[in-house]
């Protein structure tokens, strides 16, 4: 079966998403589009696609079969009361990408509609993402296997119960701004060693994804990679002290929790209106 799919918001992330459609065999028969910023589309892959232009939330869903939630958490209520106009919303398929909003409360705005929610990340817009997509028993089996198709088309996916999901938005979805932010850190302690400045971003980037890929290519754990970088007495060593110092690792974990309390909080502000 293939899919009429609508989307409503095109920001950089649902950029991403329709990239990876019209570069890959997804079962998409038709992409649907809405905005209420209209230049958006102006850099949409037309030149590998062609999409049709709603002009109204509820037009776009009048004619899909599934429908991409790619708004803010803030904006869901507007966006569902349009939704709730079309007399047929109940039977068709949603995908939420919202942060701390749970499929269920979607769903029962929506009539029960069939709602899978999803968390994707950035590096999606390179086709190297990964999404995080929440098991659910209401779907039927083709229309969870194509959710997961649209979203390998930008990148892997992992499957867990909906419970899990907002402790895993600080694993994936907030944790490229740490990668950002410890490359920027780098980035700038070299240039406070008047090192020049050329081509060195690129090489830091470099040895970040070598690092990575190494871990992922290795049965060896991140503690044991540690262990044979940093020589006893070495330059590393004490580069390891001075981060245990700052107390580093316990920066990272308290960041994780504040995105996890965070997605709770949104979730609760939600539910409470």
């Amino acid at each position: 079966m293939t899919y009429k799919l609508a989307v409503i918001g095109v920001g950089n992330m649902a950029k991403s998403i329709i990239a990876g459609i019209v570069n890959s065999n997804t079962l998409v028969s038709e992409l649907i589009v809405y905005d209420s910023f209209p230049s958006q589309y102006d850099t949409l892959p037309k030149e590998k696609g062609s999409f049709l232009y709603a002009s109204s939330i509820a037009d776009a869903v009048r004619e899909a079969d599934c429908v991409l939630l790619s708004v803010k958490p803030q904006n869901y209520d507007e966006v569902l009361t349009e939704i709730q106009a079309v007399n047929d919303h109940a039977k068709k398929l949603y995908i939420s990408i919202g942060a701390g909003i749970t499929a269920q409360s979607v769903s029962s705005c929506l009539g029960d509609a069939c709602v899978i929610r999803v968390l994707p990340n950035i590096p999606m817009l390179i086709g190297e993402g990964v999404s995080i997509i929440c098991k659910n028993e209401k779907a039927r089996a083709e229309e969870f296997e194509f959710v997961c198709e649209v979203f390998r088309s930008s990148g892997s996916i992992l499957l867990i119960e909906e419970s899990e999901m907002n402790r895993m938005i600080g694993v994936t979805s907030s944790s490229p701004a740490y990668v950002f932010q410890f490359i920027q850190s780098i980035y700038q302690g070299a240039l406070a060693q008047d090192l020049p400045d050329r081509e060195l971003l690129d090489a830091i980037c470099d040895v970040v994804i070598g690092t990575a890929r190494l871990l992922k290519s290795s049965d060896d754990t991140p503690e044991e990679w540690i262990t044979k970088v940093a020589s006893k007495g070495g330059t590393t060593e004490r580069a390891l002290a001075k981060l245990k110092e700052y107390r580093f690792d316990e920066a990272i974990k308290k960041a994780m929790m504040a995105c996890t309390a965070r997605a709770d909080e949104l979730g609760e502000l939600r539910d409470k209106k």
